[in-house]
């Protein structure tokens, strides 16, 4: 097996190319932008531009808030929740969408988070056997479910940004999930911001999305004309600087273990699959995101990613067989 020299992506990682120096694209590509990607204080501007922008639109238009926050109960998104609303004077419509797998420690940190900023809060659900669906094809043919609660999730925050007139959804993706694989500026925040569904999830899934489009199997929202900001594309703060600021603002409870994506029962599901059709983890390219900045080094990121293989490589059947009934098309359980 091949990987990276200076991240250690392997070679079979989606799109992968080495140059001479057994250097991947991803990291010549963060390499030539590194002045403009890590240039604090010219994307704070950015940010604080497209906020200003938001808020005037927001007036003109009489809107009942200023922007929407997706809120699943996890760090990321408690954290942007507060900013948005203490830091930066928005008035934040918080929504959660409801894809069957929150656990109660995401619930809990939810309530807490309402209670402590007082912010309004919706819950959209969508139809139970649609959603099954969409869960049930992307496991058969991709071996992977968090792409319908990506686009469910941003859908529906973009819908209701649409329907009250809100002009700003702000969302939680880290600059991991961001980079992981740029090969060019189309798309990548803060080179283009989006300002609709379709190009908002460009960003994510590339390509796929003019496919999917072209054939009519998703709906865009077309007339939903919504600026999306991914916040950490802006801002530079770690994980655990998130946490500790949490617990000091709001009393946030942190996870028991160390594991990602606590407010996810079914976390484990998506990296053993993962591991199945790729052979690595979920964070393999986030994490080589955090090797070209310098937060990790290439030792450590294939640490973390060995004890992920060791970890996920085997599932508890338990959980194995609670996740396909979960997304069983011809049974119904409470979500």
């Amino acid at each position: 097996m091949k990987y990276c020299t200076k991240c250690g992506l392997p070679e079979t990682y989606p799109g992968i190319r080495f140059d001479e120096e057994g250097v991947c694209n991803f990291c010549n590509f963060y390499d030539e932008h590194r002045d403009t990607l890590e240039d604090q204080e010219s994307r704070h501007r950015i940010f604080l531009e497209e906020v200003e922008q938001a808020k005037q639109r927001a007036k003109e238009t009489n809107a009942p808030y200023d922007c929407v926050v997706g809120l699943s109960g996890g760090k990321d998104s408690t954290y942007i929740v507060w900013q948005m609303k203490k830091t930066y004077g928005l008035r934040v419509l918080a929504v959660t969408f409801q894809n069957g797998f929150h656990t109660d420690y995401g619930r809990r940190n939810i309530d807490n988070v309402l209670q402590k900023l007082d912010v309004d809060h919706i819950t959209v659900r969508m139809n139970e056997k649609e959603l099954r669906r969409y869960y049930s094809k992307c496991v058969g043919v991709m071996k992977n479910f968090c792409a319908v609660c990506f686009h469910f999730g941003f859908y529906y925050c973009h819908q209701v940004a649409e329907r009250y007139g809100i002009p700003l959804v702000i969302n939680g993706r880290t600059k991991g999930q961001i980079m992981q694989f740029a090969v060019n500026t189309r798309g990548i925040e803060p080179f283009e911001i989006s300002r609709g569904l379709k190009d908002f999830e460009y960003q994510m899934f590339g390509d796929l999305i003019e496919l999917l489009d072209r054939r009519g199997k998703v709906d865009y929202l077309p007339q939903a004309k919504v600026t999306s900001l991914s916040y950490f594309a802006y801002h530079d703060i770690t994980e655990e600087e998130t946490m500790e600021f949490l617990v000091k603002e709001i009393g946030w409870e942190r996870p028991d273990s160390k594991v990602p994506h606590a407010d996810c029962w079914a976390h484990a599901m998506a990296e053993h699959l993962s591991i199945v059709k790729r052979g690595y983890p979920v964070r393999t390219g986030e994490l080589a995101v955090l090797v070209r900045r310098g937060e990790l080094t290439k030792e450590e990121a294939s640490a973390i990613l060995k004890d992920d293989k060791k970890r996920y490589k085997k599932i508890d059947r338990q959980l194995e067989g609670r996740f396909y009934n979960r997304i069983s098309v011809s049974k119904s359980v409470q979500a």
